[in-house]
């Protein structure tokens, strides 16, 4: 057995051993202890796992190692930008080692967010299979500076274990799906898309131009996009002509 399958078992046994702490089903309670994980076997102050469609668009945040970073994976599905939109569109890593000296050129509003909270590195690894985009690991770090050969290679054991782990999970029916497990994530991505559907008639707009005023809101607002989706289906939040 090579050495490269040896580290990738080892891996999933660290995965198998870790402590379940309950969760909205098989899926998110399997990646939820891959993000745990990668905290402690990776120079890693934390994780978070994002699932994207085909187009490599976020979907919503499945997995995360504390709130902090679950905010981090979710304002990049509200800003459209971040290692995790780059690493899925590119389907290769997306390697930011000084988010403050670099990162402000390639991510401006996630850059600014991520430095606000303290962190200086982010590594996004996808989860892909061929042309089949499924979702990304996302690393984050307070301290400033590259992975080691080791950890990146450990980082691409945990991005195949995702795989691994959102392909089984398919065999029941198709990865997104909230009756497969996967709880809230799915479902609330779906309003936010219904919501732009909204926006998009309210403003007469194209639907990716509806898209950009909801995020747009969502950023100025400080609110999740998900909070800003609701408001618009029950009513609270109406666009107008003005906003345009």
């Amino acid at each position: 057995m090579s050495r490269a399958l040896d580290r990738f078992h080892h891996v999933v046994s660290l995965v198998d051993a870790e402590s379940p702490r309950g969760g909205d089903g098989p899926l998110a309670e399997r990646l939820d202890r891959i993000c745990r994980v990668a905290v402690r076997l990776l120079p890693a102050d934390g994780a978070g796992i994002t699932m994207t469609d085909r187009n490599a668009h976020p979907l919503g945040t499945a997995a995360a190692s504390s709130p902090l970073f679950r905010r981090l994976e979710d304002i990049q599905f509200t800003l459209g930008e971040g290692p995790c939109v780059e690493a899925s569109a590119a389907r290769s890593p997306a390697i930011e080692e000084d988010v403050g000296r670099t990162g402000t050129r390639r991510w401006p509003a996630f850059a600014a967010a991520a430095l606000e909270e303290g962190v200086n590195a982010a590594f996004a690894f996808p989860v892909h299979v061929g042309a089949a985009r499924l979702g990304v690991l996302d690393l984050y770090r307070y301290r400033a500076g590259p992975l080691t050969p080791e950890s990146l290679r450990d980082a691409l054991c945990l991005a195949r274990v995702c795989l691994t782990t959102m392909l089984q999970q398919s065999v029941h029916g198709p990865v997104g799906d909230a009756a497969d497990g996967m709880g809230d994530a799915f479902p609330l991505s779906s309003e936010v898309y219904q919501a732009q559907g909204v926006v998009m008639v309210q403003l007469e707009v194209p639907l990716a131009e509806a898209m950009v005023r909801l995020r747009a809101h969502a950023y100025a607002s400080g609110q999740p996009i998900i909070d800003v989706a609701r408001g618009i289906l029950d009513g609270r939040i109406v666009f107008t002509r003005e906003d345009v």
